[in-house]
């Protein structure tokens, strides 16, 4: 299997990061909890799951393949290049006892029981947090983010973290907007969404490919993002319809910075996110969903 001495990775085309595409599928809707595990996380590629004493297993691959072998450090073994790993396997990282996983395309992240995130993979765009765009093949405590973190979100190639006061922070690839800071710059270090302040207040987060969602201690969500993902029900979408709209005129519907859905009448009371579509849960089951779902991805787009 490789070492850490293999060559350092090259960078990602110019716009999309690899392993992304606008149809990837980079967090399966509430993926079944494995028996014995008490919180789990799945990319399209690779799966993480936390044990009830706080160990962490993880397994799988990625999308991403060079000179036969294939791209596993967000698995966060230790290696940058491997084999796939087909069970799931414990991660022996000291200090670490993790309540909560976040999977992304090739980034993982942790939380753990003191409140602090850890991430791991590739750090192209900054997804990391670790103010640079390293590979980094083992958990990492992000030093940066220096408050008590509830709740975690990977999307393709960002993160975000909701802290137990209500806050937002978020970093990474950045061109959609998605990161809610009104711009559309990556970002190597957490940063507050100054956007969400009192009295809205966070307590969960979600992420599709190149989109945020918020839910708000008051039942509203709030979004940003690629255009396709934050449109409503019927409204002009970001698919293979769009044949004559350039990349200009897409992006210059993108939501750069968070703002309401309307979920009415529905209580919600969880968050999802797959590729660019957004699902809302209210209490007794009920769903909502927009923006574009396409075929496996939970059935259609829209309200359901």
């Amino acid at each position: 299997m490789a070492s850490l001495s293999i060559a350092p990775l090259k960078p990602p085309p110019e716009g999309e990061p690899l392993g992304c595409s606008p149809s990837s599928t980079m967090d399966t809707l509430r993926p079944p909890k494995p028996a014995g595990a008490t919180a789990c996380a799945a990319s399209a590629h690779h799966a993480i799951r936390i044990a009830p004493d706080g160990g962490v297993l993880v397994s799988g691959c990625s999308a991403l393949h060079e000179e036969g072998e294939v791209f596993v450090a967000h698995l966060g073994l230790g290696e940058v290049w491997g084999a796939p790993v087909a069970s799931p396997t414990p991660l022996n990282v000291p200090g670490l006892r993790a309540t909560a996983a976040a999977a992304g395309s090739l980034h993982s992240l942790l939380l753990d029981r003191d409140g602090a995130v850890w991430s791991c993979g590739a750090g192209w765009e900054g997804p990391l947090g670790h103010g640079d765009e390293a590979t980094v093949p083992v958990p990492r405590r992000i030093s940066s983010l220096a408050v008590a973190v509830q709740s975690i979100a990977a999307g393709a190639a960002h993160s975000l973290a909701v802290c137990s006061g209500g806050q937002v922070y978020a970093w990474g690839w950045g061109r959609h907007g998605q990161l809610g800071h009104g711009g559309r710059s990556s970002v190597l270090s957490p940063r507050r969404v100054e956007a969400v302040s009192p009295p809205t207040r966070a307590i969960q987060a979600a992420a599709g490919c190149a989109h945020s969602l918020l839910l708000c201690s008051d039942g509203s969500v709030l979004q940003c993002g690629r255009a396709a993902a934050c449109a409503a029900a019927g409204a002009k979408q970001d698919d293979d319809d769009d044949e004559d709209e350039g990349e200009d005129e897409r992006l210059a519907r993108d939501v750069l910075t968070p703002r309401r859905v309307e979920v009415a009448p529905l209580r919600v009371v969880r968050l999802s996110a797959s590729g660019d579509g957004s699902s809302a849960e209210g209490e007794g089951g009920r769903c909502f969903r927009w923006g574009v779902w396409r075929e496996g991805e939970a059935g259609a787009r829209g309200r359901r």
